[in-house]
């Protein structure tokens, strides 16, 4: 199917660090695994093809790619004086946040600690390789020894996975969808593993909870040398997490 979508753009949302699955297909186009599907999205400009019928989209797509929310509408709730937010929002003009799978964005979010996109995704890769190409369950990755997750690479990383595996049950990670932020925040920050930044990671990246504000390094850095009376998360309140990620995309692209 095809539809004209605004404010969307395949490259720079599978390059923004949110995801670490994508496959880049040539043209402009991914094949996107998730919640056990798989799906080839093409784009040009604003027209884009999905590759399912109309009934999967909107079960599944739809919500996915956060297609119910008029980001255009955020867009112009920054403030016109912050010459650097708005030179974010204009390089990230396509960003949006996906709402992924929650087991999925808690592990990947585990590993993303300390590294980098490009050995995430090989972390990523390496571990689903183990299942045939399929994101392990929560048995699955128990299953592993911590030995044989430390042969993957991803070192100290390793017993917070076996962790995460014992902690983060299925019906568990089902109750967190429809907790409130501060509760899920501190639920998943029970967890040996997972910090603040994390917690607020799987908050805005799997739960949609878009006034967490994840802080890394590269937010550090861009709130030290930009806000350094803070970023105005109460101005934002709503939406401080999509802005967030344009900072970060532009911080990381420059």
């Amino acid at each position: 199917m095809k539809l004209i979508l605004r404010d969307f753009d395949l490259g720079q949302i599978e390059r923004s660090g949110q995801c670490f699955r994508w496959q880049p297909m040539g043209g402009g186009g991914y094949g996107i695994p998730a919640f056990g599907r798989f799906l080839t999205v093409s784009q040009t400009g604003d027209e884009f093809e999905f590759s399912c019928g109309e009934e999967e989209f909107r079960e599944i797509w739809f919500d996915y790619f956060d297609l119910g929310t008029d980001y255009g509408k955020i867009k112009v709730r920054a403030a016109k004086r912050d010459k650097y937010l708005q030179a974010a929002i204009a390089h990230g003009a396509g960003l949006r946040i996906l709402r992924q799978d929650v087991w999925e964005t808690i592990v990947t979010f585990i590993l993303s600690q300390n590294s980098n996109i490009p050995r995430i995704r090989k972390n990523v890769a390496d571990l689903c390789a183990l299942f045939g190409g399929a994101f392990p369950t929560q048995a699955q990755l128990a299953s592993l020894g911590e030995q044989t997750l430390r042969s993957l690479g991803v070192g100290y990383r390793a017993p917070y996975l076996t962790a995460a595996a014992a902690y983060f049950a299925p019906e568990v990670c089902e109750a967190l969808r429809s907790m409130p932020y501060a509760e899920a925040h501190a639920y998943l920050c029970g967890c040996k593993g997972v910090g603040v930044k994390v917690a607020d990671c799987v908050c805005l990246f799997a739960l949609h909870h878009t006034g967490a504000f994840p802080v890394d390094t590269h937010v550090k850095s861009i709130l030290a040398q930009h806000y350094p009376d803070g970023f105005p998360l109460q101005k934002y309140k709503n939406c401080a997490g999509i802005l967030q990620q344009y900072l970060f995309f532009y911080d990381i692209m420059k």
